[in-house]
């Protein structure tokens, strides 16, 4: 398969921005992806766009939108916490719930970010919102690789991530951070369900996480409002509590390629916390090498 990055050609002024209707990635951008394993753009969206986004996007975060079960959760606690004492308050597949969020530009301009970095056979593969109340240092998302949740057999892994920054992420409301390169190996750390023996089965709490090296370089990534970070599925990040009186309000789209969407669906995986689990992620066979 060709490699973006590299066949992409250049233009005379190669730089990333918003291009009318469309968002261009620089070759550099690209070359970076590929080496680090995520990458920032700025701008994605107008002021005028990101407005009328989180308005609805707000409807989530106050829990106006009923039925979700538990793809309205606390990330940072348990299902079993209540609405009002979530911290780091996560809204699953919210274009399930409220279709109306379908095809809006954010949409738009992710997916040809995506085709852009990865190939014209990306897809949206799911979506999510994540938001961190004021003064919530326990709203911290554990460091981890995505592919440690999801199943394993998937034609592909190919993945970009898109983290649009609804309200600014910096470092003091709790910023995405990354350790750049970690996803060289396209190997999975070993990731523990959080809460340890309690939770093995991850029927408390949907969240795994990892012990991070001492020595490893951690990359804070602020993103003003408006624009977006990129990330694939091997890369080591999650991000730290909310120490500011501000919200930090994310919202997330990530592609993966047809194939692999379709796969996911036929054996019922559809990033839904409310699926019932009948696949093998990459933690199984782990747990399957060292029982022997």
């Amino acid at each position: 398969m060709t490699n973006p990055a590299a066949s992409a050609p250049a233009t005379a002024a190669d730089i990333s921005g918003r291009r009318g209707d469309d968002y261009h990635v620089s070759q550099a951008d690209r070359k970076a992806y590929a080496e680090r394993g995520y990458i920032s753009l700025p701008d994605v969206l107008t002021e005028e766009e990101v407005a009328a986004i989180e308005v609805v996007y707000d409807r989530f975060s106050s829990g106006q939108i009923t039925g979700m079960g538990k793809d309205l959760c606390d990330m940072s606690g348990t299902y079993n916490d209540a609405f009002k004492d979530f911290a780091l308050v996560n809204a699953m597949l919210p274009r399930k719930y409220l279709p109306a969020l379908q095809g809006n530009v954010y949409e738009r301009l992710s997916a040809s970010i995506s085709r852009q970095l990865l190939g014209q056979d990306m897809t949206l593969d799911y979506d999510q919102f994540l938001s961190k109340k004021p003064n919530r240092a326990r709203a911290a998302f554990a460091m981890h690789q995505d592919m440690g949740y999801w199943p394993v057999g998937t034609p592909d892994t190919r993945t970009a991530t898109c983290s649009l920054a609804v309200t600014g992420s910096m470092r003091d409301n709790g910023c995405i951070c990354f350790v750049p390169g970690s996803q060289q190996t396209a190997k999975l750390l070993p990731h523990r369900p959080k809460g340890g023996g309690n939770n093995k089965d991850r029927t408390t709490s949907h969240t795994l996480e990892i012990d991070m090296p001492a020595d490893a370089e951690v990359v804070h990534v602020e993103v003003p409002r408006g624009s977006i970070s990129v990330h694939d599925e091997w890369v080591v990040h999650g991000s730290g509590g909310n120490g500011s009186d501000r919200w930090r309000k994310t919202y997330v789209i990530a592609y993966r390629s047809k194939a692999t969407v379709a796969y996911e669906r036929s054996i019922g995986f559809t990033h839904s916390h409310n699926d019932t689990i009948s696949w093998r992620t990459a933690l199984d066979l782990e747990a399957d090498r060292q029982n022997g």
